[in-house]
């Protein structure tokens, strides 16, 4: 599955379950419990979009958006390495 149907995929299950995307929002910015399980996939969601919104900038030219996402893509992965995931 490339990126661009995880974020589809993704995005079409978060409105299926908006009310537990709320609850782990809530658990994970307000001091609950949230799964690893659950925050590698969010954080992996987090990616594909980010991959996919950058792809689809007209503005930007090859160069830049491979550096563009190359940086974030550094940003996530330390953020999932610093959780264990």
């Amino acid at each position: 599955m490339n990126d661009n149907e995880k974020a589809l995929m993704h995005h079409f299950e978060m409105i299926a379950h908006s009310q537990g995307t709320m609850q782990f929002l809530y658990n994970l910015f307000g001091g609950g419990f949230v799964a690893k399980q659950q925050a590698k996939e969010t954080i992996d969601f987090c990616i594909a979009k980010m991959k996919r919104d950058i792809e689809s900038n007209p503005n930007l030219t090859r160069e830049q958006k491979d550096h563009e996402i190359s940086i974030r893509e550094c940003w996530f992965n330390a953020m999932k390495n610093s959780l264990g995931l």
